[in-house]
């Protein structure tokens, strides 16, 4: 069988007398802080500014105080929104975290004429092919059909098409720098 270690009478005694003073000792240190911090001491009053004489730049005289400065507090409500506005978009403009020199990526045109129809017979209408760039789509229209709900199409020319985009007039110009190398003479796929 195991042996049981027991604390003899006088031991516990100890420690039970250890155990209430700590209680009562913890309870006093509470009882101090609550009483400070619900009586809040006394603070001096701030003196008022005296209207400063002579030349503020000047050095001190002996026996003066020395002046200090009055300090203003800057007050956000005082400037217009305008000015407040500017202030934020500098902020903003100037990102912390992107590196020094960074430009932000020039937009992307959300579509690419790739090629134009111009039938001989006025019987067949002008058409366009037109790559939508974000979903990667080709369209084949034609004057005053929609490419999306705000865009359509207004006008085919050779080599050109006008889009008007929510009220906007764009021109879209086929790119035949991309298909023609001049190195070569022939003509060569963009890689």
């Amino acid at each position: 069988m195991g042996t049981v270690a027991t604390m003899s009478q006088t031991q516990r005694n100890l420690i039970n007398k250890r155990v209430g003073n700590l209680w009562i000792a913890g309870a006093l240190v509470l009882l101090g802080i609550v009483f400070v911090v619900s009586f809040p001491s006394p603070s001096p009053p701030i003196p008022e500014p005296s209207p400063v004489k002579g030349n503020p730049n000047a050095p001190p005289r002996l026996g003066e105080q020395p002046r200090t400065p009055s300090r203003t507090r800057f007050q956000s409500s005082a400037l217009p929104s305008a000015s407040q506005s500017d202030f934020y978009r500098t902020i903003i403009d100037n990102n912390l975290f992107r590196p020094l020199g960074w430009t932000p990526p020039r937009p992307i045109e959300p579509y690419r004429l790739l090629g134009t129809i111009l039938p001989t017979d006025e019987k067949t209408p002008r058409q366009a092919i037109i790559l939508a760039t974000a979903a990667n789509k080709t369209h084949i229209v034609g004057i005053s059909e929609r490419l999306s709900a705000e865009t359509k199409v207004v006008d085919i020319q050779s080599k050109q098409v006008t889009l008007d985009s929510a009220g906007q007039r764009r021109v879209l110009r086929l790119d035949t720098s991309a298909w023609i190398s001049t190195s070569t003479g022939r003509l060569s796929r963009r890689r």
